[in-house]
């Protein structure tokens, strides 16, 4: 791009090493070859400067220590020394040369020192394990010398017999990874007893002082890791020149001499040229890591891509400073070669490379050099499989996401830093994948999701904003968001997927198990039952709840939760809601509120953001993978938007008005809405509903008829549980036992009604000057719950004193019915048997044959009147008989020839109670079955 031309080192198909080494057995080291070998692979960075500098003319006469991890070009620098002093004319045309295309008269000023003889080594090697040999071995006259060391039987030279061989022949002696060496030797030669690491010690302080005094005679230069070690600390008393790569300007210098060597022609290239096909990423790069710089440094910051060019600044950053500089990585990795890798594969595809361009999972030459160069830092070849497997799982999604693999291979390569640096913000991620044109911020927030959520080896999620980053072990919350995306997990018949726990309709049953326990404070009772319906609600909805909350447990008002949008469809709210509550509850309709979802809101188990929630919230819970801290801990994270998606879901209920059992789709409903959420909800429906749709006027008129006809309280409730025929009125709302008995005790201390409570009658006395002080007296006396306030009879004020209520005023008497015998051929009137008859007029015997259903004429077989005749086919309670006259069609205004209803194995006891029951201005014949000497 831009013609921009690797060297012709990196072009070929086998690309070698590019680390220096100063010496090889084969003569190919840095040092053994001219110096025009390596100039122009050289850029003239402060350090190389400061070196040419510490053996100018203008030297300060001092030991030279070049310092730095590996990497860092000390051995290049020392190569440059060694050229400097062999051939000072060359390599002063050099530098002079680079003085005056950089403009520089500090360079142009350096001149070599001449007459030196270089004794260049990189004695880690350890061919000589004492340096004198070396010095010997290397020097011009070094023999002659060596004869009169060995005449001396002295353990190491004597510094008069060193100095002088330095004023026979000034050198220049470089002693490459010195640390190395020194740190590497034995106290004692184990075979000769020789005290080595003193002796060597004892050598070096004699060199160090011999160049601090003669600096005519003898350059003593050395490389180290660090100051740290015994053999710095020998040089260090004489105030060495430190050459430590640590100054304002090497981090530049340092990317000058990276692309220097890279490229040909990087110096011939305009940095206009490269700041046009460069704007966008430098633009992007100013907002996204440097959105709180003034604008006033937009320029030096962009200034920042255009000399790290072809190369973005995360990049080299990333590289040198964080992966190939950790201590696994030191001993093999190669900067250069690798970004020669990478720009051969990817430099003329995008106008910058960034790390989102080592593809985690292609065989691509820049990755495989990236993994050799740090194969010994544990884990980072499974670091990479994992990455892999991560990036197939998002591709098998089949969701969106355009840069999942660039995503996924920045992740991984960021993820190669030491620990506490590792992983990549979103901001420098975005930045990462930044092209041509910037990506879209919604754009990239919803692929960065998906990355996250699918991808069960990416952790550093729960900071916002926070890096990521991958690791060997998975991450508990991306685990439990990738199985919750996992439909085939939650939809199955239960069976394994490749191992992998199945939770079919576990989903559901959280939504529905969470969804009661948001509606139902865990510290108060709610006024009514909350029941949750499932998906099957319309069809067969007893079967997916538990036995409690089925229809034949209920014993107050019931707030029935629909699932789903009661709208949809062809019906009408108020036809399917009424054809569900004439098919699917046979008792107590009138108790029943319907929670609704709002207009806008979309079912329960349609919803799949919803679902998604759901299922995550299931499996941190205790049920799923509870035993496990780790997904406890996450349980709140998941469950907390759940329940809050779930309180504000449902904002309306709607309870019945007009009943009408043949036709069920003409029932009506007032649909009402509030505001209130989660367990607020069931008592803000009661409380309206007793409110806007209770009629206490009516309710007083139907009690005070009750009264008249002396009814149990127990039948009143049972009469007010069920909704009344069509034609008789508004469904008048049932309040649950406790609350109309407390509006019967209001209708009480108005004086309207008397109670017989356990015999003894209670109504407003004379001295009550007011309703609220007659309802505290009559709460204290008459105040019953249960089966003890069922058992209260009503009756009209004139009973108070007297032992029986009599009729009510207005209310008409019913003749008496003649006494009629029971059926003797009935099988059910036998010993022990009761019946219980009530009726008017003569009655008909039925046999046994038609006990389900007689259709027959009067005497006159050609009557026009047709007397039929319903049976139960089994014993069946109150409320369900109550409920076969709505199932045979009899309306409610119809006159009943005779009614019937039979008893067995009652006690007399138990007898009594049902006949106390029967109002005074109905009567009716007894007749009883018995064994006589049985039970008294």
């Amino acid at each position: 791009m831009l013609g921009l031309s690797l060297r012709a080192e990196f072009r070929g198909p086998e690309m070698r090493g590019t680390a220096i080494s100063l010496r090889t057995s084969d003569n190919q080291g840095a040092v053994q070859k001219p110096a025009e070998h390596i100039l122009p692979i050289t850029y003239p960075t402060a350090d190389i400067q400061t070196a040419l500098r510490a053996i100018s003319t203008k030297r300060s006469g001092r030991p030279i220590v070049v310092m730095g991890d590996r990497g860092r070009g000390k051995s290049h620098i020392l190569a440059v020394m060694h050229h400097a002093i062999e051939s000072p004319a060359v390599v002063e045309q050099w530098i002079h040369g680079w003085a005056d295309r950089l403009a520089s008269d500090e360079m142009r000023g350096i001149q070599i020192v001449k007459g030196f003889k270089a004794i260049s080594e990189p004695v880690h090697n350890h061919e000589y394990p004492q340096l004198w040999d070396l010095l010997f071995d290397r020097h011009s006259k070094g023999q002659y010398y060596r004869g009169q060391f060995e005449q001396m039987a002295q353990p190491f030279p004597p510094r008069t017999l060193l100095e002088k061989m330095f004023q026979d022949q000034p050198t220049c002696l470089i002693l490459d990874e010195f640390q190395t060496w020194f740190t590497g030797l034995p106290e004692e030669d184990p075979k000769t007893g020789l005290r080595l690491r003193q002796w060597a010690s004892n050598f070096v302080q004699i060199l160090s002082e011999i160049a601090r005094d003669c600096p005519e005679n003898l350059i003593f230069v050395i490389s180290v890791f660090d100051n740290q070690n015994e053999a710095f600390r020998q040089v260090h008393r004489q105030s060495p020149v430190l050459i430590d790569f640590r100054g304002p300007t090497s981090k530049k210098d340092r990317q000058r001499l990276l692309l220097h060597r890279l490229f040909e022609n990087r110096a011939n290239i305009p940095d206009n040229e490269i700041a046009t096909i460069s704007e966008p990423y430098a633009n992007e790069r100013f907002r996204l890591l440097y959105a709180d710089r003034s604008e006033a440094e937009r320029d030096r910051i962009a200034q920042e891509v255009v000399e790290c060019w072809p190369f973005s600044p995360e990049l080299l950053r990333l590289l040198e400073d964080q992966i190939l500089l950790s201590q696994a990585a030191q001993e093999t990795r190669d900067l250069i070669r690798i970004l020669a890798h990478a720009y051969r594969g990817r430099g003329e595809s995008v106008p910058i490379i960034t790390p989102a361009d080592f593809f985690v999972d292609g065989e691509s030459e820049e990755v495989q050099s990236l993994i050799d160069a740090i194969a010994s830092q544990v884990g980072q070849e499974k670091l990479r499989e994992v990455a892999r497997r991560n990036l197939e799982s998002l591709l098998n999604t089949g969701l969106a996401m355009p840069h999942a693999r660039e995503l996924v291979s920045s992740i991984w390569m960021h993820s190669m830093s030491p620990a506490k640096r590792a992983g990549a913000t979103p901001s420098e991620l975005h930045l990462d994948i930044t092209r041509k044109q910037p990506v879209d911020d919604n754009a990239f927030q919803a692929e960065i999701t998906h990355v996250i959520e699918n991808s069960i080896n990416i952790h550093g999620d729960d900071v916002l904003g926070g890096p990521l980053w991958f690791a060997l072990e998975e991450n508990p919350r991306s685990k439990v968001r990738a199985c919750a995306k996992n439909d085939k997990l939650w939809r199955g018949t239960g069976e394994a997927v490749a191992g992998q726990a199945v939770y079919p309709g576990k989903d559901i049953e959280h939504i529905r198990r969470t969804l009661k326990h948001v509606l139902v404070s865990e510290t108060h009772e709610p006024p009514s039952r909350v029941i949750v319906l499932g998906p099957h609600w319309e069809s067969d909805p007893w079967s997916e709840v538990e036995d409690v909350d089925k229809p034949a447990c209920w014993q107050q008002p019931v707030l029935l939760v629909i699932p789903e949008k009661v709208e949809s469809g062809t019906l009408t709210l108020h036809a399917r809601l009424g054809q569900w509550l004439a098919k699917q509850v046979t008792s107590r309709r009138n108790s029943v509120r319907f929670l609704l979802l709002g207009l806008d809101s979309p079912g329960l188990f349609d919803d799949a953001g919803l679902m998604y929630l759901a299922r995550c919230s299931y499996l941190c819970s205790r049920e799923a993978w509870g035993t496990d801290g780790v997904y406890r801990t996450l349980h709140q994270e998941f469950d907390r938007p759940l329940r809050t998606a779930l309180k504000t879901r449902f904002t309306r209920f709607a309870i019945l008005r007009k009943w009408d059992y043949q036709q069920p789709h003409n029932c009506e409903f007032d649909v009402a809405t509030f505001s209130d959420e989660g367990n607020g909800i069931p008592s803000a429906i009661e409380d309206r509903v007793a409110r806007d749709f209770f009629d206490q006027d009516v309710f007083r008129s139907f009690v005070i008829e009750r009264a008249g006809d002396s009814e149990f309280i127990g039948a009143v409730m049972d009469d007010l549980i069920e909704p009344p025929p069509p034609g008789s009125g508004d469904v008048l709302p049932f309040l649950g036992e406790t609350r109309m008995f407390e509006k019967v005790l209001e209708i009480a201390a108005e004086g309207k009604i008397a109670l017989n409570v356990g015999g003894t009658w209670i109504t407003r006395r004379p001295e009550d000057t007011d309703s609220k002080s007659a309802l505290q007296h009559i709460k204290s006396k008459a105040f019953r719950t249960g089966q003890e306030m069922r058992s209260i009879q009503l009756g009209l004020p004139g009973a108070v004193g007297g032992a029986a209520v009599p009729g009510a005023v207005g209310v008409p008497q019913i003749p008496s019915a003649k006494a009629v015998p029971g059926d003797v051929h009935d099988p059910k009137a036998k010993n022990g048997g009761a019946q219980y008859l009530t009726g008017c007029g003569s009655h008909t015997p039925i046999s046994q044959e038609s006990r389900d259903e007689t259709d027959a004429h009067a005497n006159d077989p050609k009557a026009a009147v047709i007397a039929k005749t319903r049976r139960t086919d089994k014993p069946a309670t109150g409320l369900n008989l109550s409920g076969c006259l709505e199932t045979w069609g009899v309306h409610a205004s119809q006159v009943i020839e005779t009614a019937r209803v039979e008893f067995t194995g009652l006690t007399v006891q138990q007898i009594r109670q049902v006949l106390q029951r029967i109002p005074s201005a109905y009567l009716a014949n007894l007749e009883i079955t018995w064994k006589d000497g049985g039970e008294k």
